[in-house]
């Protein structure tokens, strides 16, 4: 056999082919989109919980990281802060939308002002510092927002997370289809 006559590597499959499972999937990634896109509730309580699972995430690999930062003491704070607030949400996903954007503004506000702390503070000994810096500005401005338009805040996640399931749903289905093709 020629290479010119083999199958490229693109378009073999090794192994089981997974279409089947991508286009089911995708399939239910893209109903879940459409579903959040169109029910408010839904979409205000997966935002809740999914920005619950990143606070408690965030909060821990700020604990992780804190040794190696010249002052761990601000890393650790900002790990506690983030957990905190990422208990707190998913303790209280039900309640309203002002109460999680004012729980969620003030983590982000505060985590804001010590990130801010900790780039002045340990600028001499960080290479990033001013990016450090940039950020905590940028994240004491998010708070804010949440604080100020509570609804609007929730109302966006709930819609770039619709929008992303429904993205990464059909590039699924579209994927499978090609496994489909290559077998």
């Amino acid at each position: 056999m020629s290479a010119a006559s083999q199958p490229s590597p693109s378009t073999r499959v090794d192994g089981p082919n997974p279409w089947l499972f991508l286009v089911i999937l995708g399939g239910l990634l893209t109903a879940l989109g459409v579903w959040l896109l169109f029910s408010y509730d839904a979409a205000m309580a997966t935002v809740a919980i999914l920005l619950s699972i990143g606070l408690l995430l965030n909060g821990l690999s700020e604990l992780v990281m804190a040794n190696e930062r010249p002052s761990p003491w601000l890393g650790y704070v900002l790990g506690v802060l983030f957990l905190i607030g990422g208990v707190v949400v998913l303790a209280q996903p039900g309640d309203s939308l002002r109460v999680l954007a004012i729980v969620i503004g003030a983590v982000l506000i505060t985590a804001g002002v010590f990130q801010i702390a900790l780039a002045v503070l340990d600028k001499d000994d960080m290479d990033y510092w001013g990016w450090m810096l940039f950020f905590g500005f940028v994240t004491v401005a998010i708070g804010v927002m949440a604080i100020v338009w509570p609804t609007v805040t929730i109302r966006i996640l709930s819609l770039i997370l619709a929008i992303r399931f429904l993205i990464v749903g059909i590039g699924a289905m579209m994927l499978g289809n090609d496994f489909r093709k290559a077998r």
